[in-house]
């Protein structure tokens, strides 16, 4: 049974892949265990250790993605490529177990009248049964589009012996048919979340397939990429056609990664997701590739991606879902990837500054089209004058931040919606500097690195500083002055030692009801029982009754009444309703008075 086990062995134990990383005893037990590292990381029950004593390593790093199995635990059966294609594609069996079939046979009456035709929308329906429909899926041959994942596909005979990488032999017979005779025609293959352990063994069903342009192999752990000369001329040919190829999940190195791409002469389009990346070493991939993808890894600079700098072709570039919050590291300089990047998805990453976005021009030159969305930067945005902004605003900003921006979040951006935008921003920099210092006017417009640009296209604006300004950022830019005073009906109401002036700061989220409770304590009336009328400061004029005439013409001119005699002016007097609307929403203004009233 030992020569039947060995490192990297691929299993499979009720539909859930595993990985064989150690064959031995554990302390504590009696008999041999098989140490495993499942695909699904939370499938396991520990990361290889057991006991204090680490018997494996996961390449996952996860806590969860080991177990210990015995070895007379009965594994999934594997299947060959044809065996998994006619699985799949052409099986005997109905394989839908809520599904119960039923034949119905009837006997022809004598004189019957033939059963009327089926009809949709006046077309007649042909009835066929599954033998037919069977029939149809079993011809191969015709199939273009192949799938064929989580299957417990291997191919054991095109794996690796010593003795042939010895002799620089290819490992694999070259003289195989068996793909090619079951679906020539295939022009894309997914291969994904199967039990190949060897690189060669995807090159023997691949060889096969003249016409295949798109290979998927997801989700497999290869214990060996490693090939001789033979064997990587031999792939060259095999994968000559191949321009889309994806790896996601795979676990690999770096190097292994750009070692396999190298045997891709025709590879435009390359995705390597969740493979748990958080820096690239040197190697870099091969020179062709358009499009790359790079989703759900754990980069956390631009910088830490340098290699791709050196891919001159590079068009469209996806980091969605990583861990990006600046574009370098203290001792690096910005990265510059070729100016034909001009794609590039940032969504779902930790950026949180507008430094980050300043320099995407400098980092990607021909950047025209951007997706920036469900970063921490758009969730926190606020102007000079405190004022809390929106995402939208925020994305309005990062238009007119990247001048050469033509996309945004998928979304064409126009020639009006750059005017708004630019305008928009240019407006927030000269608040920026209303509220700031001579001295720190400077360091402002260092942050914004388009200043001179926009003051050159729609003029400089008109920044007018005031000494005592407050700061929009400090507590007191929060705080709203109320000077309270006793009305009549309030001083027969409040307590004898009630102030009849009072003055008090509060915040200006704060609710009605809670103002209406700091002013009942103080004058000793029930909060309820207080009622709050702001005294506007406005004047309003109001016309003396012997003044009005019940024939008014309402079509009178401004002229005619503009002579027409007036009463005294009266102050706009607003009550200030409680509820849990913010006080500052209820007045104008920092600082107002209020009379206080008992109801």
């Amino acid at each position: 049974m030992a020569n039947e086990f060995y490192i990297g062995k691929r299993l499979s134990y009720d539909g859930q892949l595993c990985t064989l990383r150690y064959y031995g005893e554990v302390k504590g037990t009696k008999g041999e265990w098989l140490g495993v590292e499942w695909d699904d990381p939370a499938r396991g029950k520990h990361s290889g250790e057991h006991g204090g004593i680490r018997y494996f390593e996961c390449l996952s790093k996860l806590p969860t993605a080991g177990s210990f199995v015995r070895p007379t635990r009965k594994a999934d059966p594997q299947r060959s490529f044809v065996e998994a294609l006619k699985a799949k594609y052409a099986s005997e069996d109905f394989e839908d177990p809520d599904v119960e079939i039923v034949f119905v046979t009837q006997e022809k009456k004598k004189n019957a009248a033939p059963r009327a035709p089926i009809r949709f929308s006046g077309k007649e329906a042909e009835e066929v049964g599954f033998d037919k429909i069977r029939k149809q899926l079993a011809n191969l041959h015709e199939l273009r589009i192949v799938i064929l994942d989580g299957l417990c596909m291997s191919r054991s005979i095109a794996r690796s012996k010593e003795s042939q990488l010895e002799s620089d032999a290819t490992s694999w017979p070259t003289d195989l048919t068996d793909v090619k005779d079951a679906c020539p025609k295939t022009i894309e293959l997914d291969l994904s979340r199967n039990l190949f352990e060897d690189w060669r063994e995807v090159a023997s069903i691949c060889e096969q397939l003249g016409k295949l342009r798109s290979l998927r192999v997801d989700g497999n752990r290869f214990r060996d990429t490693a090939l001789t000369d033979t064997e990587r001329q031999g792939c060259l040919k095999a994968f000559a056609n191949i321009t889309t190829l994806k790896l996601e999940n795979t676990l690999l190195t770096w190097e292994e990664l750009t070692n396999i791409t190298a045997l891709f002469p025709d590879l435009t389009t390359f995705v390597a997701s969740s493979n748990l990346y958080n820096t690239l070493t040197p190697r870099t991939l091969t020179r062709t590739i358009t499009d790359l993808s790079l989703e759900d890894n754990a980069f956390l600079t631009l910088s830490d991606l340098h290699p791709l700098t050196k891919l001159p072709k590079l068009q469209r570039l996806i980091l969605k879902a990583n861990k990006l919050c600046t574009i370098t590291h203290s001792d690096q300089s910005t990265p510059i990837f070729s100016p034909t990047v001009s794609e590039v998805d940032l969504s779902y990453n930790d950026i949180s500054t507008w430094r980050f976005i300043d320099t995407l021009p400098t980092a990607f030159p021909g950047l025209t089209s951007l997706r920036v969305s469900h970063n921490p930067l758009y969730t926190s945005l606020q102007a000079a004058d405190g004022r809390a902004l929106s995402a939208e605003d925020g994305y309005m900003l990062t238009i007119a931040r990247l001048g050469r921006l033509k996309v945004l979040n998928y979304s064409p951006i126009s020639e009006k919606e750059r005017l708004n935008a630019e305008s928009y921003y240019l407006s927030l920099i000269a608040k920026e500097l209303n509220f700031a210092s001579e001295e720190a006017a400077e360091g402002i417009l260092r942050s914004h690195p388009r200043w001179k640009w926009l003051c050159e296209e729609y003029g400089e604006p008109d920044v007018k500083r005031e000494v005592n300004r407050v700061n929009p950022n400090s507590l007191a830019a929060r705080l709203i002055k109320l000077h309270l005073y006793l009305g009549e009906t309030a001083k027969a109401a409040a307590s004898s030692d009630a102030p009849e002036r009072f003055e008090t700061e509060l915040p200006m989220n704060f609710t009605v009801y809670s103002v209406l409770g700091v002013v009942g304590k103080k004058i000793g009336i029930p909060p309820m029982k207080c009622r709050l009328v702001w005294e506007t400061g406005d004047w309003m004029p109001v016309a003396r009754d012997d003044a009005i005439d019940e024939d008014w013409d309402t079509d009178s001119s401004d002229e005619e009444d503009e002579g027409k005699e007036v009463g005294e002016r009266v102050m706009r007097e607003v009550e200030i309703v409680p509820g849990t609307r913010s006080i500052g929403t209820s007045v104008d203004g920092m600082e107002v008075a209020v009379r206080i009233e008992h109801r």
